[in-house]
């Protein structure tokens, strides 16, 4: 089983991104994606390399509410 967190975009390079989540910074493929992809946009990731969907700013807040709830933690650290 496999728990998608969201990733938000803090850097766009040509077919790969940096994104952020809980602090954490990793660099992503884009070849994946069919949509554009710009700052603040928000990515499900798959095997932390591979961005794979899209997803509306609402359903991540409503992805880390969820897993912060989930796994206990104040919820204070999650992207906006």
């Amino acid at each position: 089983m496999c728990i998608a967190i969201p990733a938000q975009v803090v850097e766009v390079h040509g077919a790969s991104a940096v994104v952020e989540r809980y602090g954490e910074r990793l660099e992503v493929s884009l070849l994946l994606l069919q949509d554009e992809v710009a700052v603040g946009d928000f990515l499900l990731l798959q095997a932390r390399a591979f961005a794979v969907e899209k997803i509306a700013p609402e359903e991540a807040t409503e992805i880390y509410r969820l897993f912060d709830a989930f796994v206990g933690v104040n919820g204070d650290n999650a992207a906006a």
